[in-house]
């Protein structure tokens, strides 16, 4: 039998990585990163939109009003409005109370104040300038005069900590920030330990080849490019799937857009740009995890 050297192949230096394992690895990221651009986006849609809901609020305190049966008949939503300011007007303390003209943003803010996704009639409220604190009277108050007269309502007190809409407000921008931040350290994390496994398993292939003068840097590339590569298919190709997801089912969600509006191109740029923001995130934990297991397989 003769060797044909046209046929001969070297084996690689390395070992290379375990298909489970890297396969475990580009799922584990795709659906990390899918999760992370669906989010991102609607929660920018979200973010952008809650300034025009807070413009909608006026006076001391904004009350919104749902449609209710009463005895056996379902009560219109006007009905329930102008019912419930009369209730408010008479109320102590409160020295007018306006039925707001109907808007778009209505039913966003009564879900914002718990009313659920529902239509919504609000009434601004005003209360006495020159009332004693202790005779303004509470939020939880107004309701319960209201629901005493069978009249379904939530409310915001406009109040930054205490306000729904306020508080939705500083919730969309922490969760913005702390998805992309959490999910990058969860990619990061995967990737850490995949590096650590594999450094494990080629360790005594890692030391032969430093010893015969091999250095560091391209022992370091061998052992890191498998798993960085994998890591960065699965971050583009999950974002590019959650881009898709949004642009083919978000227009078709009229429900869910009349309380979170769909994402529009800003956010779409936004979640986009997670995936590559995140890459180098994930390349520089798998170089530190990698030149920390290299120095101490290195003679």
């Amino acid at each position: 039998m003769s060797l044909d050297p046209r046929a001969w192949r070297p084996s690689p230096l390395l070992p290379p990585a375990g298909g489970a394992a890297l396969t475990g690895l580009f799922i584990g990221g795709a659906l990390v990163s899918l999760m992370a651009v669906l989010a991102m986006a609607w929660l920018s849609a979200d973010l952008r939109a809650r300034p025009a809901l807070r413009a909608r609020l006026n006076g001391g305190a904004t009350i919104a009003v749902m449609a209710r049966r009463t005895s056996g008949d379902l009560e219109s939503l006007d009905a329930a409005a102008w019912r419930a300011r009369e209730i408010l007007a008479k109320t102590p303390g409160v020295a007018s109370a306006k039925v707001l003209a109907p808007a778009p943003e209505d039913r966003a803010i009564a879900d914002t104040m718990g009313a659920g996704a529902s239509p919504a009639r609000l009434i601004a409220l005003a209360f006495a300038p020159r009332a004693a604190p202790a005779s303004v009277p509470t939020i939880g108050a107004l309701i319960a005069d209201l629901s005493r007269e069978g009249v379904a309502a939530a409310a915001d007190d406009h109040d930054p900590v205490t306000g729904p809409v306020e508080h939705a407000l500083a919730v969309d921008a922490a969760g913005l920030a702390f998805t992309g931040a959490i999910l990058t350290g969860v990619l990061a994390g995967l990737t850490a330990a995949m590096i650590r496994s594999r450094a494990r398993r080629v360790a005594p292939r890692i030391t032969l080849l430093s010893g015969l003068g091999m250095t560091n840097t391209a022992l370091l590339t061998r052992l890191l490019s498998p798993v960085i590569l994998s890591a960065s298919l699965a971050l583009i190709i999950g974002g590019a799937g959650a881009l898709a997801i949004l642009g083919l089912a978000a227009p078709r969600l009229p429900g869910l857009a009349a309380v979170i509006p769909a994402p529009g191109a800003v956010d779409l740029i936004l979640a986009a740009a997670w995936p590559a923001l995140a890459i180098p995130v994930v390349i520089s934990a798998a170089a530190v995890v990698g030149a920390a297991w290299m120095k101490r397989l290195a003679p």
